[in-house]
């Protein structure tokens, strides 16, 4: 089994998003090599989708992210209550080629955070298939 590079930060509070604009999603955990998202959405492994996190000032950053797992994972409705019911997918992707600005803005992200949601949409926009 292959050691993590980066540190994980578990999000404190409910994180959600949407994957190709119309699939919710919420974040499990999010470190500078990648995320672990839950969704009603099934992605193919090896595929790619572009992600838009949105930080603390409001400010929004895009990236390139690969999905490396995809597989069932259990219905917690204390946790994951803004997903509707029915199968849900634990969806591990890491990010693309990040940038110095990329980074600096997941490091700002990960910080402690004021009380709200973070919010992020995967987009179909550039979705290139997995081999």
């Amino acid at each position: 089994m292959e050691k993590r590079k980066s540190a994980r930060f578990d999000v404190s509070r409910e994180m959600k998003g949407k994957l190709l604009n119309v699939v919710g999603f919420v974040a499990n955990n999010i470190s500078t090599e990648g995320i672990n998202l839950v969704s009603n959405f099934q992605p193919l492994v090896g595929s790619t989708y572009k992600i838009y996190l949105i930080g603390r000032d409001n400010r929004q950053q895009d990236f390139e992210i690969e999905i490396n797992r995809a597989e069932v994972a259990p219905f917690d409705g204390a946790r994951y209550a803004s997903l509707p019911q029915g199968l849900l997918f634990s969806i591990g992707a890491r990010f693309k080629d990040n940038s110095e600005a990329q980074e600096a803005f997941l490091t700002s992200f990960m910080k402690s955070r004021p009380a709200g949601a973070d919010e992020g949409l995967i987009s179909r926009d550039g979705v290139k298939p997995g081999s």
